[in-house]
């Protein structure tokens, strides 16, 4: 709708009547504008970015771009296409691109496209799930790399549920019920801290039912436990020490936050770990990055000043299919 009023029933539709047209006289704006041109000027002085216009032109072109692809990618129609496109635009009025620089390199800004993709989803109504869209990100921001699988996407508290009915086959007697209830809930804790950008979901649903184990029999001196003669680790596809550090960081989270509270149980089930492993000894079959993780570091290193951690972090990571994979849902 051009949202100017017709022409008079009498005007001729003829060459004669285009003087009257760019007179401006039959086509009276009828409607008000969502921005004024000086509104526009006043935001943008706000944001102090009259020295990033050309800038901020050329990484809109290149975002709505982004957006355009990755909303062909999810089969959007260009109806939600657009709206992520002018939720773009909307939130760059009140933001500048100093703060989020729109640079193919970063993720930043990326980030901005893909929540104004999700958000415009929701507004058409044409609904995706947001890993679905994240791996359609990936696909249009990394054409030669392998994309990502949505499965991958997982959490410990599936495989706790798995766990604990293959473990009761082998332990008829355990109750399994009392078990799975409380790793659950370690499952559930283990997100205030940083396991989850640190072991896969299986190891650390290990970790909670390991760890449920030994503070239920701790608590109840007739719960019967994980059986001391099983091999765990093998059981559960992950490394004990890992299952162990899982335990380890889930204890100093309770231990922090009961500070003031009797700990005195979960400070003897640490010490009880720490033996275990030095009873133990080292790993022989360890893999390379845990061989590189445990060296002594030779010193200590700083930002050059002008990259930040992200940028560092890129320089010492190794971009083979499954590292980018890992790299980008860490980012994520």
């Amino acid at each position: 709708m051009s949202g100017s009023s017709p022409l008079a029933p009498n005007t001729p539709n003829t060459p004669s009547s285009v003087t009257a047209i760019t007179t401006g006289i039959s086509l009276k704006r009828q409607f008000k504008p969502y921005f004024t041109k000086r509104q526009l000027a006043t935001l943008s002085s706000l944001k102090k970015s009259g020295t990033l216009a050309a800038k901020e032109n050329i990484a809109r072109h290149t975002y709505c771009k982004f957006i355009q692809d990755v909303g062909k990618k999810l089969g959007f129609p260009q109806k939600t296409i657009s709206t992520s496109q002018a939720l773009y635009h909307r939130f760059y009025l009140y933001y500048s691109i100093r703060d989020y620089a729109p640079q193919v390199e970063k993720d930043d800004c990326v980030d901005i496209s893909v929540t104004c993709i999700f958000v415009a989803s929701k507004i058409e109504e044409t609904l995706k799930k947001l890993k679905d869209i994240i791996v359609a990100v990936h696909s249009v921001k990394y054409p030669d790399k392998k994309e990502l699988d949505p499965e991958q996407l997982r959490h410990p508290y599936e495989y706790v549920v798995k766990f604990i009915k293959w473990i009761q086959a082998f332990q008829p007697t355990l109750d399994c019920k009392k078990l799975a209830k409380k790793a659950y809930s370690l499952a559930v804790d283990s997100y205030k801290t940083i396991v989850c950008i640190e072991y896969p979901a299986h190891t650390i649903a290990a970790g909670c039912i390991y760890l449920a184990s030994l503070l239920l029999k701790d608590e109840d001196e007739n719960f019967q436990g994980l059986s001391t003669t099983e091999p765990w680790d093998q059981h559960f596809l992950s490394r004990m020490e890992d299952i162990e550090d899982v335990s380890q960081q889930i204890l100093d989270l309770y231990i922090a936050i009961n500070i003031r509270g009797d700990v005195t149980h979960l400070t003897r089930i640490k010490i009880a770990l720490n033996e275990q492993a030095q009873s133990r000894g080292p790993d022989r079959i360890m893999d390379d990055v845990t061989r590189e993780e445990i060296k002594p570091k030779l010193s200590d290193w700083e930002f050059d000043g002008v990259s930040n951690p992200l940028d560092v972090l890129y320089k010492f990571c190794c971009f083979d299919e499954s590292g980018a994979t890992a790299a980008y849902l860490c980012i994520v």
